[in-house]
């Protein structure tokens, strides 16, 4: 219903434009959707409008459910938005998505992957300015921290969203964001939210200038009442400059609640410092990291302490994809920028189970190996490398090559190495 009533508004606010007064300060942009540009002089200032068109083309070798373990396929999608600034301190915004796939292997294909037109985001905002109190209510999509709890998933092709209502209060070192809502699903035709499927959170931001540190602390509550499952995650995550040059992140996570009769007990943490290799702006990052997250090894004991990661983002141009469940990963990166168009990021990841009795988890929670009589836990190491060329200021295009090497667990549950080399453009405008 609320989404009917937002297609009615811009409905008619179209129809009206013609006749509707000029606000004398538009608000400026919202940072995920507005045009990067006007279309020209005589377009009005009140109504901004933009497009994002990007392709990818992956292959993969070793991937299992797939004859001969080979998949080549191209990735398609288109973003159009629209903002309307009826007043400066209101403004209606839509996002309207298409994503197609070309020679996908695998059968059906899902609607993650391709999706004909749909409604990604249609939201309406009141409050003006980049501080104070800001309401936003219909669809749309939420990011916070370095999203890996919460994302839009953008490596996706279709990406997750929320039907909600989201209250934020904004000051130059302090932000704060509160929200409930439902999850929105891909179905056959527009996206339809499960009102059995909820979320709501706090979150909060504090930045201490003096000293480039930022903490974070937050809230989420994931609700499935239908399937009895009530996930409530505490965390914080705290980033900043230390002496020498260093600087560093941390997050850490808390869950407790229940699903169906057993009780959730489960945490994670990543951990991570880093520092230039040179002098001035373009010197290169060497950064050493560690995630970790519980496993369960012991099902039908009254307590599931598998990590939920509720809804995070794709990890880019990674070949086994795996999710912060169950596992314990050190990352050493590589992160360089030879030159004001170019960045390279390459990094070497280690993953082992937490628990070998419990599964290798894929980033959105489904099971990618299981064996519980497995005789190890190491699952293999996997090299990433990318590079990214900004070749105007509206296009870029990305190439990357990710390896998986397949560990003892991997092979004792039936898993190769896999090969996945990838290219992307984006154009934006």
């Amino acid at each position: 219903m609320l989404l009917r009533v937002l297609i009615c508004l811009l409905a008619a606010w179209a129809v009206s434009a013609a006749d509707a007064p000029r606000p004398p300060s538009p608000v400026p942009p919202d940072p995920q959707g507005t045009a990067r540009h006007s279309l020209g002089s005589r377009w009005p200032s009140w109504w901004k409008v933009g497009a994002e068109l990007r392709g990818r083309l992956d292959t993969f070798t070793g991937l299992p459910g797939v004859e001969g373990g080979r998949d080549t396929y191209y990735l398609h999608r288109l973003r159009l938005n629209s903002a309307f600034h009826i007043r400066p301190w209101l403004r209606l915004f839509t996002q309207v998505q298409d994503s197609r796939v070309a020679s996908y292997s695998r059968t059906p294909c899902p609607k993650t992957v391709a999706k004909s037109l749909d409604l990604r985001q249609a939201y309406i905002e009141a409050g003006g300015g980049e501080q104070g109190w800001r309401l936003r209510a219909g669809r749309q999509t939420l990011v916070l921290g370095d999203m890996r709890l919460v994302s839009t998933s953008n490596w996706g092709n279709v990406g997750p969203g929320f039907d909600m209502a989201r209250l934020s209060y904004r000051q130059p070192r302090f932000r704060l964001d509160a929200w409930g809502g439902w999850v929105v699903l891909c179905v056959s035709g527009f996206d339809r939210p499960r009102r059995d499927r909820r979320f709501y959170g706090f979150y909060s931001s504090l930045d201490n200038a003096e000293r480039s540190r930022t903490l974070d602390t937050y809230f989420l509550w994931k609700s499935y009442p239908s399937s009895a499952l009530q996930v409530y995650t505490y965390g914080l995550r705290s980033l900043g400059k230390l002496a020498g040059g260093f600087d560093y992140s941390v997050e850490m996570a808390l869950q407790h609640g229940h699903a169906g009769q057993e009780s959730v007990e489960a945490w994670a943490g990543h951990w991570e410092a880093g520092h230039p290799l040179g002098e001035g702006p373009r010197a290169p990052r060497l950064a050493a990291e560690y995630n970790f997250a519980t496993g369960d090894g012991k099902p039908g004991d009254g307590r599931r302490t598998t990590f939920d990661q509720l809804f995070p983002t794709n990890v880019y141009g990674t070949a086994g994809d795996f999710g912060w469940r169950n596992i314990h990963e050190p990352v050493l990166t590589l992160d360089w920028r030879p030159a004001p168009k170019w960045r390279t990021k390459t990094s070497y990841h280690h993953f082992w189970l937490a628990d070998r009795r419990d599964a290798l988890y894929a980033i959105n929670g489904a099971v990618y190996a299981q064996n519980r009589g497995a005789a190890h836990s190491r699952a293999g190491g996997e090299i990433d490398f990318r590079v990214i060329y900004q070749l105007t200021p509206h296009l870029q295009i990305w190439c990357g090559y990710a390896r998986l090497f397949a560990g003892p667990f991997l092979k004792e549950a039936g898993r190769d190495s896999v090969h996945y080399p990838y290219a992307m453009w984006t154009y934006s405008f």
